[in-house]
């Protein structure tokens, strides 16, 4: 077993920083006679039901293709993070009013509705653009429908019905109950807290907003990190894996993430051990950023540790960056 495959053992430990990114593995049955095991949202449905984001219907469905309303969205994506600071009211007939007073606070762009026409707004389907809209938002952008949706393609957030672009996201598509657990499921693996949007609209650009260059010379790709690492972090080549380390937290470890480079085989038994993110392949090397399985700052210091989290969620914009410096990268 090579370098790679034997740190990613020896970091394995009873948590990770990302909780909710490994989905549910179930037997071949499913706990809804609509959703058969072959079913390709089956996981996360059971993800979902599990941490109480979403109920089943007392028919023993799920009704995955069933169409998902504003609230409903917001109360899943709330329901994920449950933040100290949101109030349900679970006795109340107007169940969906704290979710969007609390999405209001944070600046998202809800439609806020009253009791006499909250029946008729309930009945009005989330589409897909407006969804990957607030999940922008609650990533702490402000963007338009279009620069949410390629926002979320280019940091793997979401993956186009046809083709990465706002038309082949189906941006105007009815969004469906399997698709938003699923959108959810990933935010939550992406996002350490929900966060508040700018108050004014903002455009999106990759190449702006990760501005700082690294270049790997032993094997030969780059990418570039995003502007607010600057200053803030330490990195580490030792043969082939480099450690990319927050200096705040470097007394507890401080590991934000590792890229690695290995066989298909090492890759593998990494993946199944680890959170990994695939990045390339070139000849026998294939190249992958590997999550740290443990906590990596100080439980005590609480201005390190959350500029540890506002670092570590940048991890999903290096992706797109990604590129061999002599040669077109060819990735799965």
């Amino acid at each position: 077993m090579k370098k790679g495959a034997k740190a990613a053992t020896a970091v394995l430990l009873a948590f990770s920083l990302s909780g909710a990114y490994a989905s549910a593995t179930y037997g071949e049955g499913s706990a809804f006679k609509d959703v058969p095991g072959d079913f390709w949202g089956r996981d996360v449905i059971e993800w979902a039901v599990g941490n109480k984001l979403v109920d089943g219907y007392p028919d023993g469905t799920f009704k995955p293709a069933q169409a998902v309303v504003q609230n409903e969205f917001l109360a899943m994506l709330i329901r994920a993070y449950q933040p100290v600071d949101f109030k349900p009211a679970p006795d109340s007939s107007d169940w969906a009013s704290p979710y969007v007073d609390y999405a209001s606070r944070l600046g998202w762009p809800v439609v806020q509705t009253s009791a006499i026409d909250r029946k008729a707004s309930a009945r009005k389907a989330l589409t897909r653009g407006r969804a990957a809209q607030l999940l922008a938002s609650a990533s702490g952008r402000h963007y338009s429908v279009d620069d949410s949706i390629r926002y979320l393609l280019d940091v793997g957030l979401a993956e186009g019905k046809e083709e990465r672009t706002p038309e082949g996201f189906g941006k105007n598509d009815t969004l469906s109950r399997a698709e938003a657990v699923t959108f959810v499921q990933r935010l939550r693996a992406n996002e350490s807290r929900l966060r508040p949007s700018p108050g004014s609209l903002e455009v999106y650009d990759l190449s702006k907003l990760n501005t700082v260059a690294y270049a790997n010379k032993t094997y030969g790709y780059s990418f570039k990190l995003p502007a607010e690492w600057a200053g803030k972090i330490d990195i580490e080549e030792d043969g082939d894996s480099v450690r990319f380390i927050h200096r705040a937290s470097k007394a507890a470890g401080g590991l934000l993430f590792s890229i690695n480079v290995g066989s298909e085989e090492d890759y593998e038994q990494t993946s199944e051990l680890i959170r990994t993110v695939y990045l390339g392949v070139k000849g026998d090397r294939h190249v992958y950023i590997c999550y740290p399985s443990d906590v990596q700052y100080s439980l005590e210091d609480a201005k390190s540790s959350a500029e540890y989290h506002d670092l570590f969620d940048g991890i999903k914009s290096l992706k797109p960056t990604f590129q061999w410096r002599d040669s077109a990268l060819s990735a799965e």
